[in-house]
């Protein structure tokens, strides 16, 4: 995977940023034996409400506290959190990295995590066993890596799109001899004869057929970039007689959109992925339209799927899980996996957190068995809505 230090952040000696399915599963076992005070807010630059819901939220966790029935538990919280109030500070901090920030805390122990990421992750204050990821998880399915690949008559430009960041990558440039060109077009005189139009015209043609060969040439350089980059998508604009040459000529197995538009050249890389941005979130919606399809339909059939709480608890348990899915929006406690008839398991999982966060829960299953998990959006998720917003693709 292609990687620089624009996405790599270290902060307080804590884990490298947690997007990978590897760097999750390790930042879920991060607890101790009391438990992790986990705090995320998002900025709004150029206000401080964003600073008023944090701290909003972290006086409400100390109000649960000092109302919970474990007092010597509520006291160690709370001296904990009167501890923190510098790193707290810190991450209120406007003039700090990230748009969303995430800290994890051990309650017993002295370690704490930082995390940024230029996406939304709300705002929120809760004590769990381990770090509370449902927000971080939300926040990197919509950050997914891809490409955008502009395609012009001086090469093809390339912007690495991945987590609310961009970054250009090495252009490929067409390689036309203009001087060569320039000779085999003639002089350019204003005012010739028709004859020296037809000339210019067929210079253009050459060029565009030139450019058709170019682009054949470079797609598997192209695509070779799309798989070091795991681009989950990649975007072709320009020309469409361009952009349709390049699609054609890409290797399969990936979402490959043409966008019939040329992107300003002069535009930044977070200017470009500010532009393309819709055209994303659609390219997302459809993949997990597709998803909870499939899923739908092998468990009809009897095949590797399942649909429902309880029985995607019980996979979920069972490891036998391949894909999770979950509505982004869903709420799920221990009363709803009963009339689900997962009491059992529900019972157990939602004693081992205090939120009484069943959505939650079975990430951290999923991410314990290295299942992927994707958070559906809205359009998508409308397709669970007699489910319960869960289902999943099984393994076996």
């Amino acid at each position: 995977m292609y990687a620089s230090e624009n996405w790599v952040i270290q902060a307080y000696g804590g884990i490298v940023m947690a997007f990978e399915l590897p760097d999750l599963r390790e930042l879920a076992t991060f607890g101790d034996d009391v438990g992790v005070v986990s705090l995320y807010t998002t900025m709004e630059p150029g206000t401080t409400a964003w600073q008023v819901r944090a701290r909003n939220e972290i006086a409400a966790l100390r109000r649960d506290l000092a109302r919970h029935v474990d007092k010597d538990l509520a006291k160690l919280v709370l001296a904990r959190l009167d501890v923190l109030e510098p790193r707290i500070d810190q991450l209120l901090n406007p003039t700090e990295p990230g748009l969303g920030r995430a800290l994890f805390a051990q309650v017993a122990g002295d370690e704490v995590r930082t995390l940024w990421v230029q996406l939304p992750v709300g705002d929120l204050a809760v004590l769990e066993p381990n770090a509370y990821l449902r927000p971080w998880v939300t926040a990197v399915e919509e950050g997914a890596p891809a490409g955008v690949v502009m395609v012009g008559r001086d090469g093809v430009r390339l912007v690495d799109c991945r987590y609310g960041l961009a970054e250009e990558l090495e252009p490929i440039g067409f390689d036309l001899d203009t001087e060569d060109w320039r000779r085999k077009r003639g002089p350019a005189t204003p005012g010739l004869s028709r004859r020296a139009v037809d000339q210019h015209d067929r210079f253009e043609q050459r060029i565009d057929e030139h450019l058709i060969r170019f682009l054949r040439t470079v797609a598997p350089r192209v695509a070779e970039q799309a798989e070091g980059n795991d681009w989950q998508a990649v975007l072709l604009a320009g020309d469409p007689r361009a952009t349709d040459v390049l699609g054609e000529a890409m290797p399969m197995g990936r979402d490959t959109v043409l966008l019939d538009a040329i992107i300003d050249p002069a535009l930044s890389p977070a200017e470009v992925l500010a532009y393309v941005r819709p055209t994303f979130t659609e390219v997302r919606t459809r993949r997990d339209a597709a998803l909870v399809e499939r899923a739908r339909e092998l468990a009809l059939s009897g095949g590797n799927g399942v649909l429902g709480l309880g029985d995607t608890l019980a996979m979920l348990r069972a490891g036998r899980v391949e894909h999770l899915l979950l509505d982004a929006a869903g709420e799920w406690k221990a009363a709803t996996a009963v009339d689900a008839g997962a009491a059992p398991i529900a019972a157990e999982l939602v004693e081992e957190g205090t939120t009484d966060d069943l959505g939650e829960r079975m990430i951290e299953l999923a991410l314990e068995h290295a299942t992927r998990v994707t958070m559906l959006g809205p359009e998508a998720a409308a397709g669970l809505a007699q489910e319960g917003g869960v289902a999943a693709l099984l393994r076996w």
